[in-house]
């Protein structure tokens, strides 16, 4: 029954959603008269693709990891927009480049996807996590189930400014899984905004692989320079 009203819930979200895309008719980031969907020619161009791919390692584990892009240009304003303005428009643009990216460029099949998940704090400040709203857009493009995997634990000092050492130290221990289920045997995409020194996503990574995962990769949006 649960699994019914919540297929119910999603379908009437996403047909909510497209109606209100249709109506866009302007630039979702300068707000220019759109040539194309929510984005107009020149901040599309803006979006700079240049997929990578990589380890996030500790020495005893790793994970392979890709990003669509470097942490710029629109890539940089379309996450600010989710993320700080709450402008859910820029999810669906950001939604349809990893879905393009996993429908061409994904090796390894996917069971389901994740996200990396917020602290209760953030949640009551922001009032969402923006990587759980890509997450979704992503699933209704892909059919690959989204699930609530990961559950932060540990209250933690902002990754802003601190060395890459400081950060690694700083997000150890955060994370633990939940809804152990849908984790066992399968393979998982998690799912990040930014990734910086890769230790958030690495931590998520070893905790889904300790509690049964059979392959955990990661895809980020943006790869930062830093």
């Amino acid at each position: 029954m649960g699994s019914r009203i919540f297929k119910s819930l999603k379908y009437v979200l996403n047909c909510i959603i497209d109606i209100i895309f249709c109506g866009m008719e302007n630039c979702i980031l300068c707000n220019s008269t759109s040539g194309e969907n929510l984005l107009c020619t020149n901040c599309r161009q803006l979006v700079k693709i240049n997929y990578s791919d990589y380890y996030l390692k500790d020495g005893k584990e790793e994970f392979k990891c890709y990003s669509l892009g470097f942490y710029s240009y629109s890539i940089k304003k379309l996450i600010l927009a989710l993320k700080y303005e709450r402008n859910f428009y820029a999810a669906k643009v950001i939604g349809e480049y990893v879905t393009e990216f996993i429908k061409s460029k994904l090796e390894e099949e996917v069971d389901e996807i994740t996200f990396v998940p917020s602290s209760k704090e953030t949640i009551n400040t922001r009032g969402f996590n923006q990587c759980e709203v890509i997450c979704n857009q992503v699933s209704s493009e892909t059919n690959i189930p989204c699930k609530v995997l990961l559950k932060k634990i540990k209250t933690t000092k902002d990754q802003i400014g601190l060395t890459t050492a400081e950060r690694w130290n700083n997000i150890k221990d955060s994370f633990t899984c939940i809804n152990l289920e849908y984790i066992k045997d399968k393979n998982i995409l998690l799912i990040d905004d930014v990734v910086t020194t890769g230790a958030t996503a690495f931590y998520c990574a070893s905790v889904l692989k300790k509690f049964g995962a059979k392959e955990v990769y990661v895809l980020t949006v943006a790869k930062s320079r830093v």
